[in-house]
């Protein structure tokens, strides 16, 4: 197992920091935050705003009802993904190290409890802030969606940490977009089995 109690401390510090001024700057008009986890060891600080939101949608998808999930939930869609990497200069340089003291050599499990370790503490600084009232503080909380958005990760499996991460009244807001995602994935994933068999 990695030893991430180093690593959580950092994150826990360095998204205190920027998270506030985050929350400061944009207030209401956010509707994400959280970790987009980007592949191996690195992660960036991760939100949307409305007006980001309705800009991207135009410009980039058209407006074209079919893709609006899409443009809602895919962090490299969102125009201030990297604006505050900045304050992770830390953060970044924990994961460094945890990833270097990896045995190169592990197996594909002790590979994947790797991966969920390092997720659970992502989603325990997140609850930690949580609960100090970091999202409840300059911003309706039942209007923010907290969430840890992994490089290609099945949408299924990032609902069920959202459900772990964010109130029933958010929950009851964004259930629809998720089940309307996986059941797209879940039907492409069919059409290519059927062409196959």
């Amino acid at each position: 197992m990695l030893d991430t109690k180093k690593f959580e401390q950092t994150l826990y510090q360095d998204t205190k920091k920027a998270f506030k001024n985050i929350i400061q700057k944009y207030g209401d008009d956010l509707y994400v935050m959280g970790f987009y986890h980007t592949g191996s060891y690195s992660l960036l600080p991760m939100f949307n705003t409305l007006s980001d939101l309705k800009e991207v949608f135009e410009e980039e998808y058209d407006n074209d009802v079919s893709s609006f999930y899409m443009a809602k939930w895919n962090p490299e869609d969102y125009p201030t993904l990297e604006d505050y990497s900045e304050y992770f200069d830390e953060t970044t340089a924990e994961c460094q190290k945890l990833e270097s003291s990896i045995d190169f050599f592990q197996s594909d499990i002790e590979a994947m409890d790797n991966w969920h370790q390092w997720l659970a503490t992502m989603e325990k600084v997140l609850v930690q802030l949580d609960a100090e009232g970091m999202f409840s503080n300059g911003i309706e909380r039942e209007k923010v969606t907290l969430a840890i958005l992994a490089y290609d990760e099945e949408e299924s499996i990032q609902f069920k940490r959202i459900k772990r991460l964010n109130p029933p009244a958010v929950l009851t807001q964004i259930q629809a977009d998720f089940e309307a995602m996986i059941a797209e994935r879940e039907k492409c994933e069919q059409e290519v089995l059927n062409a196959f068999s």
